[in-house]
């Protein structure tokens, strides 16, 4: 027998949309669907698809009409983010079960949420509104980067972008205002630059009903490469302590409440940082990615029938507590192109009971840097999430895709009017030396190459040597490219390198009568220095930016560290007491001084290439000052010979990143040691640790491992590089702007993958406290304060030396720990301690574990912290101011040429 009728308000074009109406279905309803443009909706094409009215959703009225001729209709809802608004109006104007409207409102308003959230008290990060070009870049002066520019009313991560620089902040608000257009014909005329908040990513799935706030559970998000957002996978439960899930599940309910949020369901975004949970956002409906079809797995009860029957005005039945884990994985397309096949090679299992294809054989792929990105899914279920995630991943890695990538617009490398198109390389040659172009590897090249191409134009029209009318067409086509991305290259040949392919491109553009001013006055020599000057203080910026992660954490942990009593040790024997604060100070200070050297390096890198041309300079009158300030230098030049045959700046860079990976490696060491049984002092959680294939009671801390193999990769990179400079002319050479500079994006990525993990263990490791005052309880630790104390009192310290070390040898394998202690304590009378503690809290001097001098290094190292975090924050907004400005005369550049 029927229900009653349901309608829905639109619908998400893949996943939970179609299965709502399924569910509906199933669940006795008839289900009505109104849209704007059912061509959206391929599954529409199905012969069990519902009834499907077309209208104006995006009007309240319109669909209010539509439902009032709907007979017995029991429910309106609408699993889209766009239409949740207009399917509440219209279920409270017909009397219907539904959310607070005003509620809607403010929530699918990231603005206005994030001024609710603040006005509750609810931490989030800080957030700006920006509706021109203007207001980007005054808010770029008032804020640290990195941003994160979103849509004011986007979803699934369109239009969200990371950005590290001005540009990339600029061209992402213009991407975001048009983000939404060919989803759901919706301009976004305003937009959000965000704080990006560092931190493992979480979310909560609520359901409100009645006012009470219910949380299905807290999920741990998995992401994509930066700067998108793309969301890979979803695990079930977090692996968080028990009662770490309900402080979360009680944060997030309050940050729902806080909204207005009392009936349906809600998904907060947040991410765990040192403080607390800082929200990302609020969204009025159920989650996407097809989290609710792997949490009705895990629940063991169907979260869409859930969500249904309340909006049907059935009764909201809370759950029990889930005894299963699961785990949702995606596939991504790795690029643009045809479809040409895709399948799995698996079937689905016990553990995997559902995956799918969300592309079709045939369909046009584009990459957009969101949800629409996603091909295929697998969701894993198991009693435990480690084996849920692991039957997902197997599914994922089942997959068979064949995509025939776009054919570029402009194939040939070769430019026109160039002297450089008689030189074709050999194929085998070509092979070895001229892979095809990956914007993967070569895109941090590209967009330093159109950054420079910028400068030089600005100042090749200031100074007459082009007219601005060909400076103007050919910055609109760079810009261009900036705004694709350089995709248009991806798979190019490059037989003589990624610069002459990127001018070939802009030659087929913009034709060669106005790309063939492009390279006055400069030459691959001049352009290749400043670009690895520009890629080397970016990379320097980064590790201190990384390192200063690590050291935050060491002063999060040092506070409690500080407080506990542990063994220090000299070659690897116990030598007195102390404390792990005092070990972390120790790492922090030798931190601090790799980042001061960093920032050292990042200053002297002052003069700028450009203009030096081959090596001989240029007999053109041009202004290497105005290029040198635009891309951020504050001098050019001085010697042409120097600008392109130096590279003393990346083997400085290189050594400090081998002195860093260094102090890192020998931290890991040991910190790998201190895990053993034997030692036991401190352990690493399961999550950042691995078992044996063969040994079912180890537990290996394995990233340890890889933290010290990082530094013989920076090592080895250092090494090559030196040596590929050594036996080089003292000119531009290959040896040197190849073999001596490619080395460093290699240390770098290593560097990088070091720091991580070190800043990941040294947060989530823990102290066996037991375990660390069980090695000093026998006493012997104390007595080289026991021989100082005599020797307070007038026995020469040798003296004293000799007879403690005498009477430590008797007793060393006499008795027990407490037999040993009293021992001592008999022949030592009141010169031993009385106490680890007491022991320690004497070694005040010399920087030594006490509490006291312990608290006066921390004074210190918080105030070095906070004067590094600035130093960098000066050196990177300079680097921003200069990048605003260039950008500002493209502008005036360009409008200055169309208003002629």
């Amino acid at each position: 027998m029927s229900r009653g009728s349901f309608l829905f308000v639109e619908s998400n074009t893949t996943g939970t949309g179609e299965l709502l109406l399924k569910r509906a279905r199933a669940l006795g309803f008839e289900p009505y669907l109104v849209v704007r443009n059912r061509a959206r909706y391929p599954f529409l094409k199905d012969s069990a698809a519902p009834q499907v009215i077309e209208a104006e959703t995006r009007n309240p009225d319109d669909v209010i009409g539509v439902a009032s001729k709907i007979g017995r209709l029991k429910g309106i809802y609408s699993s889209s983010d766009y239409f949740v608004e207009t399917a509440s109006r219209a279920a409270t104007a017909m009397g219907l079960p539904a959310a607070n409207p005003e509620a809607i409102v403010t929530c699918r308003n990231k603005w206005k949420q994030a001024l609710q959230l603040q006005r509750q008290s609810i931490a989030i990060p800080a957030t700006r509104l920006a509706t021109s070009i203007t207001d980007v870049e005054d808010i770029l002066t008032q804020v640290t980067l990195p941003v994160v520019v979103k849509p004011v009313s986007g979803s699934g991560s369109s239009g969200v972008r990371l950005c590290d620089s001005a540009t990339a902040a600029i061209k992402a608000f213009a991407s975001a205002k048009k983000a939404l257009l060919d989803q759901v014909d919706l301009t976004s005329p305003d937009i959000l630059l965000q704080q990006y908040i560092e931190g493992k990513e979480y979310s909560a799935e609520i359901i409100a009903y009645d006012g009470v706030l219910h949380c299905l559970g807290i999920l741990a998000k998995h992401k994509g490469l930066i700067p998108s957002f793309v969301e890979t996978g979803h695990d079930f439960p977090a692996p968080l302590p028990e009662p770490s899930l309900k402080e979360l599940a009680s944060f997030a309910a309050g940050a729902a409440s806080a909204l207005g949020l009392e009936f349906g369901p809600a998904h907060v975004e947040f991410v765990i940082t040192a403080s607390g949970p800082v929200v990302i956002e609020v969204n009025p409906r159920l989650a996407g990615g097809m989290i609710p079809v792997m949490l009705s797995h895990a629940l063991g009860t169907s979260v869409l029938d859930m969500v249904i029957k309340i909006y049907a005005g059935e009764a909201f039945t809370p759950l029990g507590t889930s005894t299963r884990a699961g785990a949702i994985r995606f596939c991504l397309a790795d690029k643009s192109g045809k479809l040409k096949h895709l399948s799995f090679s698996e079937n689905p299992n016990a553990t995997v009971p559902e995956a799918g294809l969300l592309k079709s054989e045939g369909e046009e792929l584009q990459i957009n840097g969101d949800f629409r990105d996603r091909v295929a899914y697998a969701i894993g279920v198991a009693d435990e999430l480690n084996a849920a995630a692991m039957a997902a991943e197997r599914m994922i890695d089942s997959i068979v895709i064949d995509i025939e990538a776009a054919a570029c617009e402009a194939g040939n490398d070769k430019v026109v009017g160039s002297s450089e198109s008689k030189w074709n390389l050999h194929p085998e040659a070509m092979k070895l030396l001229a892979p095809p172009i990956e914007i993967a590897r070569d895109g941090r090249l590209l967009r330093h190459q159109a950054s420079i191409d910028e400068a030089h134009l600005v100042m090749l029209a200031d100074q007459g040597l082009v007219s601005q009318a060909v400076a103007a067409d050919l910055l609109k086509h760079i810009l261009a490219l900036q705004d694709e991305r350089f995709q248009c290259l991806e798979g190019r040949v490059a037989p003589r390198g990624v610069y002459l392919a990127y001018e070939a491109e802009l030659t087929a553009r913009a034709g060669p009568e106005k790309a063939g001013w492009l390279h006055l006055a400069r030459s691959r020599n001049d352009l290749n220095a400043a670009i690895s000057l520009l890629v080397l203080r970016e990379a320097a910026c980064s590790i201190s930016l990384q390192i200063g992660t690590v050291q935050d954490v060491l002063l999060q942990r040092v506070e409690e560290a500080s407080r506990l009593v542990a063994p220090l040790y000299s070659q690897y024997q116990i030598a007195l007491p102390g404390s792990p604060g005092h070990y972390l100070l120790g790492v922090f200070f030798a931190l601090g001084r790799e980042r001061q050297r960093l920032h050292r390096l990042l200053e002297d890198i002052r003069n700028c290439p450009m203009g030096a041309g081959a090596g001989g300079g240029t007999s053109m009158a041009i202004d290497p000052t105005t290029t040198a300030n635009l891309l951020g230098f504050e001098l050019p030049s001085i010697n042409s010979l120097d600008a392109v045959a130096s590279r003393d700046h990346h083997l400085q860079a290189l050594s400090l990143f081998a002195g860093i990976s260094i102090l890192l490696s020998r931290v890991a060491q040991d910190l790998q040691v201190w895990t053993t049984r034997e030692f036991a002092l401190i352990d690493i959680p399961n999550d950042l640790a691995g078992g044996s294939s063969m040994l079912p009671q180890k537990k290996n801390p394995f990233l340890l491992e890889h933290i010290k193999g990082s530094a013989s990769t920076v090592i080895g990179a250092y090494v090559s590089a030196a040596a590929a400079t050594s036996k080089a002319p003292f000119s531009n050479s290959i040896e040197v702007s190849n073999y001596g500079c490619s080395s460093l994006s290699l240390a770098e990525e290593a560097l990088k993958r070091a720091v991580t993990l070190t800043s990941l263990i040294m947060k989530f490791m823990s102290f066996n406290i037991r375990s660390m005052r069980d090695n000093l309880e026998d006493g012997s630790a104390m007595t080289t304060v026991a021989a100082e104390r005599m020797a307070s009192r007038g026995i020469p310290f040798r003296n004293a030396h000799t007879l403690i070390g005498e009477i430590a040898e008797r007793l060393a394998q006499d008795g027990c720990v407490s037999e040993r202690r009293s021992e001592l304590a008999r022949h030592l009378a009141d010169a031993l301690p009385a106490s680890l503690e007491e022991c320690r809290d004497v070694l005040r001097f010399g920087g030594g574990p006490a509490k006291r001098s312990t608290d006066d290094q921390i004074s210190v190292a918080k105030t070095l912290f906070r004067d590094a975090d600035l130093a960098c924050a000066d050196i990177r907004q300079r680097w921003v101011r200069a990048e605003m400005h260039r950008k500002l005369r493209v502008k005036e550049l360009i409008d200055g040429h169309l208003a002629a």
